[in-house]
């Protein structure tokens, strides 16, 4: 490979990660072994510690990434960073004696088990590949790294073109490949995007993706509602003061097809004041309880989960904050653990005025629920008097079903809940009672987020699952957003009811996780930082001197010719000297041509005497792949034949 190739594909690195910090000393460093006469013979031994503190660190990365990022950010990150944990076994090499490297270097089983022939093979294009993979994993999606990943992949190709292939040809079945590698990966795109916008339940749990502009509902699916008991959320509040029971995300105005929408619910910025890391969302209010929540996102941008009546956010690292009317907040931060102190009002939420939306009721479900409306009194009270009869309404002869049947033919579920079958999930009860309201002209939302209900020793805080996603209703009463949660409490008992045998185990490593975390993050990671540093640079340090001791200082080597002193099956037959001078007078062999297209060349074109070099190859053939190898007289004869061939046959 030649050197310009890595230099590029890490310079490739560096453009799409930002990271030219890290990318140049490494290209220059790996670039210099090509020109610099300096080796240094390191036994397989030796290469094997270097591998082995390869792994030490690889282990090391991606369990930081984890704790820091969790999954899917975390491997997407070990890509990315995975050429790094390698980069003291490639300097290693680089800066060796051997071409090729020993596949016992790379894999344990075969140090336990040795073949009974060494077996190697070129690291460097598999290197150079790994850099042009971390390089896509930093998901720069734009034109030019497509092209950049084209011109460094069409590099490698276009020097071992074949020569019997015509140019031209050759450019079109490229252009070909080209063209239908653009074309796959903008349709896998799209597929992703189709694919998570008809099933989202299936690529991520409800407690960790937040939609702030449409909520897809389980009202009308068949079948029984799953939840995980992923925590998603702490929760500490003070000494003695319990944290609220709803804790929302994200409200929606307009019901349609089984699913909510925020219509008219554009998004505007919040700003951060005094400090950076608070935000005020009611310039106003005046706090009078304050919680801290501990939160994990898997996506960018998460949806912050608010108790009702939050006036400030506070000590949140975000880059900006925005709020829709309807009372979602959202940030702009990468995925991970963060945490937030949240200073609220209890009791009244902070959303915007009422509108015209939230009275509005869908063809298919007026007349039901104005007839619902009319026959419990509703329009006859006060909003604050018809809130409690619908709440006593849903209490009486309603119960919760996580599984759910299917509906009366032709029905609208939502109907055929209020009507028949008078059992569902949180989903169907906030719906109904949105609805119900808007029939007796008071303005409601339906409202998403967790309840917070299930307290832990080990932490001393509260902890919120995926399983306790929740929904209900905001609903305008005497000027401001009460909160209307009609759902049957015994929902978070038979929900918990269906936990996993591996809960407690699971919940242990979630904390551990948590924990780490969360030092990382209280000491800007310099604390653990450092001492990473403290454990990892002896060590490597160690790894050094033992090498340094242990060392055969090679000089004068030429720029760009190891030498191969690392035994590997054939490394000193004789064709390789036979090549050499060869090529000092214009017959070299190319890099694309196998031995044998090399002597048919010699024979078409050559002027030397190809029947003995015939011989001479067919040895080496056997000698370099033949797992039986050679025998005491046949090396011999290699060996004898090689040197007559040089002495006599090249003047």
């Amino acid at each position: 490979m030649h050197p310009l190739m890595l230099a590029a594909a890490i310079a490739f690195w560096g453009w799409q990660t930002g990271m030219w910090i890290v990318a140049a000393p490494v290209a220059i460093a790996l670039v210099a072994a090509w020109r610099l006469p300096l080796r240094w013979d390191l036994a397989p031994a030796q290469l094997y510690r270097v591998a082995d503190f390869c792994t030490v660190l690889a282990v090391v990365l991606g369990g930081y990434l984890y704790v820091t990022y969790g999954n899917p950010r975390a491997i997407i990150l070990l890509f990315q960073w995975w050429p790094l944990a390698l980069l003291p076994l490639a300097l290693a090499h680089a800066y060796g004696t051997s071409e090729r490297m020993d596949l016992r270097v790379l894999f344990w089983s075969l140090r336990r088990n040795p073949p009974r022939r060494a077996a190697g093979f070129d690291p460097w294009f598999p290197y150079y590949v790994m850099w042009l993979i971390a390089a896509s994993a930093a998901n720069v999606r734009d034109e030019w790294f497509y092209i950049g990943l084209v011109a460094l992949a069409s590099w490698p190709l276009v020097r071992i073109r074949p020569g019997s292939y015509r140019v031209g040809a050759w450019g079109i079945a490229f252009s070909i490949a080209v063209a239908l590698g653009y074309g796959l990966q903008y349709g896998l795109h799209e597929a992703q995007l189709w694919l998570e916008a008809q099933v989202p339940e299936w690529l991520s749990g409800a407690g960790s993706r937040t939609d702030p502009y449409r909520s897809t509902t389980d009202i009308g699916h068949i079948g029984a509602l799953k939840q995980s008991d992923t925590i998603v959320l702490r929760v500490a509040a003070g000494d003695g003061v319990g944290p609220p029971r709803l804790l929302h995300r994200a409200s929606y105005n307009t019901y349609a097809g089984a699913s909510w929408f925020a219509r008219s619910a554009k998004f505007g910025a919040v700003s951060s004041s005094p400090r950076p890391d608070n935000w005020v969302l009611e310039p106003a209010g005046r706090p009078s309880a304050r919680i801290v929540i501990h939160d994990y996102s898997v996506q960018r941008n998460p949806v912050l989960s608010l108790p009702a009546g939050t006036v400030t956010v506070e000590k949140l690292v975000a880059k900006t904050m925005k709020r829709n009317p309807l009372g979602a907040v959202q940030i702009e931060r990468d995925p991970g653990f963060f945490s937030y102190e949240a200073a609220y009002t209890a009791g009244r939420a902070v959303e915007g005025a009422p509108a015209a939306e939230d009275l509005r009721i869908a063809r298919a479900e007026h007349a039901a629920f104005a007839a619902l409306a009319s026959e419990l009194g509703l329009n006859e009270m006060t909003p604050g008097a018809a809130v409690a009869r619908v709440r006593r309404y849903f209490a009486e002869g309603f119960q919760y079903a996580a599984f759910q049947e299917s509906a009366a033919r032709n029905a609208s579920p939502i109907v055929d809940f209020v009507l028949r079958s008078r059992a569902g999930h949180c989903e169907y009860f906030a719906t109904a009672t949105a609805l119900l309201l808007r029939a007796a002209g008071i303005p409601a939302r339906y409202a998403t987020g967790f309840a917070v209900l299930e307290s832990s020793t080990l932490e001393n805080a509260w902890v919120v699952r995926e399983r306790h996603a929740h929904s209900w209703v905001r609903a305008h009463v005497d000027g401001a957003w009460i909160e209307v949660d009609t759902t049957p409490p015994t929902w978070a008992v038979i929900e918990a009811s269906a936990s996993g045998a591996w809960t407690g185990v699971l919940d242990i490593v979630s904390w551990m996780r948590f924990r780490a975390a969360q030092a990382w993050n209280n000491s800007s990671g310099q604390t653990l930082l450092s001492a990473a540093f403290i454990v990892v640079f002896p060590f490597a340090l160690w790894i050094a001197w033992r090498l340094y001791r242990s060392r055969r200082k090679i000089n004068n080597v030429a720029p760009g010719q190891p030498i191969m002193t690392t035994p590997w099956p054939g490394a000193d037959s004789e064709l390789y000297r036979i090549e050499q001078r060869m090529g000092e007078l214009g017959w070299g062999r190319r890099v694309h041509e196998t031995a044998g297209d090399w002597l048919a060349r010699l024979r078409a074109d050559a002027p030397v005497d190809c029947g003995a070099l015939a011989e001479i190859v067919d040895l080496h053939y056997r000698y370099r792949f033949d797992p039986r190898g050679l025998s005491g007289t046949q090396r011999a004869r290699l060996r004898q034949a090689g040197a007559a061939w040089i002495a006599s046959k090249v003047s």
